[in-house]
């Protein structure tokens, strides 16, 4: 089944979304989804308040929300399985918690994208605000699988505490991403401002641009070309093309494990 909803009026107080699963309404009636009471604030509204409901045929789950808003919060969360399209932004918490299955945001989305995110993959076409793949408040355990794209920018301490997967960040980040790291590869394509993999014990982080204010606590280990990551023996390994300064870290930390990669072409000055 492929559920439509279409936004029909202007929203003050944020939405909870994350009654509305592709796998939860499958099997659902247009009335039996128009009757579900969503979290707003202190009260509650329905879907069939909220936005207008399309139901049409199809063989894998699918969830599209037309007219999206920053308002509309925990698209996805907890997702196994199908597709969710948000054609607009995502507030807070979109793909929170994800297993599975694949959200595509065509626009913004707010903060903590993928939090503790364990499977599927998470495509945002536009930017993302901090913590994208992080942990929850006060927790040690990030995000342990699947896939976040950002095609945008992003906030500060993106892959908070992160243990596996992979986040691809195709514009520029704040501080810290990376930090508390203990495993993933987090890839950033553009610039980040400062502290890349702070207290990182395992894992790797590639930077494609620049990279403003390096932590002194991380070693120089030599320039590689076009070297392959591995972060266990057994792993075969994610090719990555071009020159990079190879950095291990952080030594704030006893025996750290965490590789950094940063492009020799865009970092001339380095070391």
């Amino acid at each position: 089944m492929e559920l439509i909803l279409t936004l029909k009026k202007e929203i003050m107080v944020p939405v909870e979304m994350d009654k509305i699963l592709p796998e939860k309404v499958q099997d659902l009636s247009e009335e039996e989804i128009k009757s579900i009471e969503l979290p707003q604030g202190r009260t509650t509204i329905t879907v069939g308040e909220l936005f207008d409901v399309e139901v049409k045929e199809s063989e894998t789950p699918r969830l599209v929300i037309k007219n999206s808003t920053a308002k509309l919060k925990r698209i996805g969360e907890k997702m196994t399985t199908g597709e969710i399209v948000v054609e607009g932004d995502a507030g807070m918490y979109v793909g929170v918690e994800m297993k599975g299955g694949k959200i595509v945001v065509n626009g913004n989305a707010d903060s903590w994208a993928g939090q503790n995110m364990k499977g599927g993959e998470l495509i945002i076409k536009g930017d993302a605000k901090d913590y994208v793949g992080s942990a929850y408040r006060g927790d040690w355990r990030g995000m342990s699988g699947g896939t976040i794209v950002v095609e945008g920018n992003v906030g500060n301490e993106i892959g908070e505490y992160m243990k596996k997967g992979i986040i691809h960040i195709k514009g520029n980040t704040g501080i810290m991403p990376g930090i508390h790291q203990s495993g993933g590869i987090i890839i950033i394509d553009g610039d980040v401002e400062a502290r890349a993999g702070g207290e990182m014990l395992k894992g790797a982080i590639v930077v494609n641009g620049k990279l403003k204010e390096p932590l002194a606590s991380f070693k120089f280990e030599g320039i590689v070309e076009n070297p392959v990551i591995k972060l266990t023996k057994k792993d075969n390994g994610m090719p990555i093309t071009g020159r990079y300064y190879k950095f291990s870290g952080d030594y704030v930390n006893n025996k750290p494990k965490g590789q950094l990669y940063v492009s020799v072409e865009n970092n001339p000055d380095l070391r």
